[in-house]
């Protein structure tokens, strides 16, 4: 007897990435197909519908499969929040820096072998995180690099990727001034100046790989904590950049308190603004960030 098809809803955002990945919509559906699902294609309408288009038709499928950038598939995961039933999330990263994909062991970037693992591979459970209330997938950050996301053109994305992140980043390094803050988690206390702060649970920001330092566990309760103090003692930015692209310790030290915790506040003397997965997020004087443990599943490559 011939096993039942696989009912996948797929949802796209025609406006992530370059134009020509969307010249391989066909192939990404035969790809599925022929791992025996049966495709229903929907391409987003408006700004956080990935995540409604979840709610409305989620049910009724038996997987879902995104393609998008960092940004649809943080609207898909808080549509995944809203239902009773939360269905397994495959994801093919179409966007310009796709930062959470490096997470997930994926094959390849070539977009038929990444629907076709989103069908086909591993599902893990992951953590979330909670800003004020508010979910985000990956990352919420603020000061030097954090609002390079989305004040960067998109079609500067387009052409140079994560390296306009890296661009603007370092621009913003030479005007940017410090803020005060203070940061409780469990017992301890930290207050100081810092030019910028990311709460995360990722292993790449911003196309850097291992930024947040080490290797953190997706599913473990805990967040990344990263603070960088003032540039003191580096010379120059391009310094600053090589440093944090090659990881050197004797310039990253000095500069970067990290931590892991399940829950940490962060308060300013002045309102912060703060980005959450890349998009803004609003000024706050102070944000009450946490993990939320297990709160989706989606597919990994093979380990």
């Amino acid at each position: 007897m011939e096993a039942a098809m696989k009912r996948v809803l797929f949802i796209y955002n025609r406006h992530a990435g370059k134009n020509k990945t969307w010249a391989g919509l066909s192939d990404m559906i035969n790809a599925m197909v022929e791992k025996n699902c049966l495709v229903t294609a929907y391409p987003t309408q408006y700004q956080g519908d990935a995540g409604d288009a979840i709610v409305r038709w989620g049910h009724d499928f038996d997987q879902v499969v995104v393609a998008g950038g960092d940004g649809t598939l943080s609207e898909a995961i808080s549509g995944v929040r809203r239902t009773e039933n939360p269905p397994i999330i495959g994801y093919i990263p179409v966007g310009t820096t796709n930062d959470f994909s490096r997470n997930l062991n994926l094959p390849s970037d070539k977009l038929p072998e990444l629907a076709a693992t989103a069908v086909t591979g591993v599902p893990q459970t992951h953590d979330l995180g909670s800003f004020n209330g508010r979910n985000f997938l990956y990352v919420a950050a603020f000061g030097a690099f954090a609002e390079v996301s989305y004040t960067t053109p998109q079609k500067i994305k387009n052409v140079l990727g994560y390296n306009a992140y890296l661009l603007e980043g370092a621009k913003a390094l030479t005007s940017i001034k410090p803020h005060h803050i203070k940061v409780e988690y469990g017992d301890e206390v930290i207050e100081g100046d810092f030019l910028y702060g990311m709460v995360s649970n990722t292993t790449s920001v911003g196309g850097v790989r291992n930024f947040p330092p080490g290797n953190p566990d997706l599913s473990d309760g805990l967040l990344e904590v990263t603070l960088i103090s003032p540039i003191r003692e580096v010379k120059t930015v391009e310094e600053f950049s090589r440093a944090v692209l090659t990881g050197d310790p004797s310039v990253l030290s000095s500069i970067i308190t990290s931590f892991s915790t399940p829950k940490v506040t962060i308060t300013a003397e002045e309102g912060l603004a703060w980005t959450l997965d890349g998009e803004a997020g609003g000024v706050h004087q102070t944000a009450e960030i946490a993990a939320i443990h297990n709160a989706y599943t989606i597919i990994h490559g093979e380990e």
